[in-house]
């Protein structure tokens, strides 16, 4: 197949899938006189995915079709992402720096139309900024270079969050990137309207001087302001174990069955905590137990998977494992059950396209 013809079936079961992903997710950041910590809780149909180690010093070209012009780029940074569409198109992660994004479904978003910039489908634009990208502001100058492509159908929006402590919302906004931080950023949280609406929609509640009790229930402004409540408790008494706090937090807004993945990001001490719905015992994924030379091999392992000892747990990637995960997400949701297997194929082989640098 012509390299062309197989970035253009990439890019559409990119744009199918989550053009018809309509679950919520919820994420925050809360801070403490020694820790960065970053939650988020993925809602979706099914679990399915892999952990991934990607590596620095890695030329890759984007996987877009004309009239966007493909832009070519080599990893500055190693990363640890939580993928279920395949390497390369992450939901999520953290890089070397420190860096973590997270994605989150909203409405409102319009992304720009072509111009002289490079586009980038919604997920390649998470793992390219965890590629290069060392703190909020890179991310924020990168809009000069690359955006988010007119072509892409998923309407999402994204919280950042860096090792010097700087958390940013970033959204697409009629047209154009539109961000929040320092004092445009009081509250550290984010769900599923825009960042505006879900400030303002606080405000009449206790907690932000208002009057009436946040009502429990899983709708978005409900959710953010759950979460923004309990980031502002944290941050008045900061005196219980800030992980297990932003465990409670996820619980708190997590939506039972829907609620597949819970990660904390530990980004001072460069760990990540997780819990999945299948398996209630939290893992613990530390950074210094990695290589992230190009020369060594990409490590994977299930999202279920107990973390015990790296090198028993973490598994090397292969293009039959990625053809595998991609496999089982098409076949148990329903409105991928009849993708092509070409399309399948083509994502999965799209990272042998990538060149190691060292």
């Amino acid at each position: 197949m012509k390299k062309k013809s197989i970035v253009i079936l990439i890019v559409c079961l990119i744009v199918f899938y989550l053009s018809s992903n309509v679950y919520p997710c919820t994420t925050f950041c809360i801070k403490d006189n020694e820790n960065i910590i970053f939650g988020r809780n993925f809602d979706f149909s099914t679990g399915f995915g892999y952990v991934m180690i990607n590596k620095r010093n890695v030329t890759k070209t984007a996987a877009v079709f004309p009239p966007e012009k493909p832009i070519t780029w080599t990893s500055k940074y190693g990363s640890i992402t939580f993928n279920q569409m395949g390497r390369e198109f992450p939901y999520g992660g953290i890089n070397e720096a420190g860096l973590v994004i997270e994605q989150m479904w909203l409405d409102k978003t319009k992304y720009p139309e072509s111009d002289n910039r490079y586009g980038l489908s919604e997920l390649q634009w998470i793992q390219y900024q965890l590629d290069n990208s060392a703190t909020i502001n890179d991310v924020i100058a990168s809009d000069t270079l690359v955006r988010v492509s007119f072509q892409s159908q998923a309407p999402i929006h994204f919280l950042l969050c860096d090792k010097q402590g700087d958390v940013a919302t970033i959204e697409y906004i009629d047209g154009k990137l539109v961000y929040h931080k320092g004092k445009d950023l009081p509250v550290t949280v984010l769900a599923n309207n825009t960042y505006e609406e879900s400030v303002d929609y606080t405000k009449k509640f206790i907690e932000f001087g208002g009057n009436d009790t946040i009502p429990k229930t899983i709708k978005s402004l409900d959710r953010f302001a759950q979460a923004a409540s309990m980031v502002k408790k944290f941050d008045e008494k900061k005196s219980e174990n800030i992980i297990n706090y932003s465990f409670d937090i996820l619980k708190t807004v997590s939506q039972g069955e829907a609620t597949h993945w819970s990660i904390v990001y530990d980004i001072v001490n460069m760990k990540i905590y997780y819990k999945t719905y299948g398996n209630r015992e939290t893992r613990v994924i530390n950074f210094e137990d990695f290589n992230f030379s190009c020369k060594s091999p990409v490590l994977i392992t299930d999202v279920e998977n107990n973390i015990d000892k790296i090198e028993k747990d973490f598994i090397y990637y292969s293009t039959k494992l990625n053809r595998e995960l991609i496999e089982n997400v098409c076949n148990n949701v329903e409105f991928l059950k009849n993708m092509p297997n070409e399309a399948r194929d083509s994502m999965a082989w799209y990272p042998e396209s990538f060149i190691c640098n060292e």
